[in-house]
């Protein structure tokens, strides 16, 4: 069976919850930014019902905080959390595992395009935002590519616009 991973932490900690995920051997995610508060931070607060009153008290006294997901094997949930919990220590973080009855992906008319080799890099180097010698990952994909660092979990995005083939000189 498969597993929707859900981790929720507080924006400083993301570099560490994604590098942590991508140790442990997750292939994908999707990230998602929200304003979240726990009960803690709301105790003593009463909240009046109108709309416009909820959402400037969320807005003021929220945190800025970033949930990410990740669709795993069963078998392998263990040993995320296990990376998560010791690479969070000390942290602020919320991990939910939801089950996949199943999935149903649809193409449209389109047939399945094939996709080219994806590279994945490795290179220590100083980071562009910490200024620390810290490892930089580097994903290659046909028309984009990624360097994040290991360190801070800063990330550049890049599009491709083109390729050269077979350039003359």
């Amino acid at each position: 069976m498969k597993v929707h991973l859900r981790v929720f932490v507080e924006v400083e900690n993301l570099g560490k919850a994604m590098n942590a995920l991508t140790d442990a051997g997750i292939t994908g995610f999707y990230v998602l930014e929200y304003k979240g508060m726990s009960p803690q931070d709301w105790k003593g607060f009463s909240i009046k019902e109108d709309p416009k009153s909820a959402i400037s008290l969320i807005r003021d006294m929220a945190t800025d905080a970033v949930l990410v997901c990740s669709v795993v094997e069963e078998e392998k949930v263990d040993g995320i959390v296990d990376a998560l919990t010791e690479s969070l220590k000390g942290e602020k973080y919320t991990i939910l595992e939801v089950p996949i009855r199943r999935i149903i992906v649809n193409y449209g008319d389109q047939e399945k395009v094939e996709r080219a080799e994806t590279w994945l890099l490795e290179k220590e180097v100083e980071c562009f935002y910490c200024g620390e010698k810290a490892t930089q990952r580097i994903r290659i994909d046909t028309n984009r590519a990624k360097i994040w660092c290991t360190n801070c979990g800063a990330a550049r995005h890049y599009t491709i616009k083109g390729s050269e083939k077979g350039a003359a000189r």
